[in-house]
């Protein structure tokens, strides 16, 4: 399967996250945001919580982070581990007149880079495409399952 993006393509984490950001009356296109939602206690069936007796029923809040500063956005979902905040993927985007054009995939087994600026102008690695489609696809659809439109609580910034 070839996957193109056009013009007129819209991300499915693009769709998902404006409309978090709409709903707490955030402007996806606003120049510089760093927005937070909390999901308390929240349950993975598939992975628990790995604590000092092993698997609980409980893997703690989770924590939804999207940053823009001028045309880059960044979103991640962040996780406790051992003490520490994990994000699995972060996801940076151009953000170029409304329509988010990948830039690169942080992942804890390493970082993929999607696209490239030559000329002024962004570019896409052809054959990458597909490889982020699914990801960003499969990260959209994780932020829905999880009902971050619905039941996150936004974190109020000092």
């Amino acid at each position: 399967m070839h996957v193109i993006m056009t013009a007129n393509t819209k991300l499915e984490i693009q769709d998902i996250i404006e409309k978090i950001l709409y709903k707490r009356r955030v402007d996806p296109g606003g120049y510089k945001y760093d927005f937070r939602l909390r999901m308390p206690t929240y349950f993975d069936p598939l992975i628990g919580r790995r604590g000092k007796q092993g698997l609980s029923e409980q893997n703690g809040d989770l924590i939804l982070v999207v940053k823009k500063l001028d045309r880059y956005i960044r979103i991640g979902q962040y996780f406790e581990d051992n003490g520490d905040l994990t994000s699995d993927p972060i996801i940076a985007i151009d953000y170029n007149y409304g329509k988010w054009i990948p830039i690169r995939i942080e992942r804890v087994i390493g970082d993929t880079v999607y696209s490239y600026i030559d000329n002024g102008k962004r570019m896409i690695y052809p054959d990458k495409i597909e490889e982020y489609m699914s990801i960003q696809r499969t990260f959209a659809q994780k932020i829905r399952e999880q009902g971050w439109l619905e039941n996150g609580i936004r974190i109020k910034r000092r």
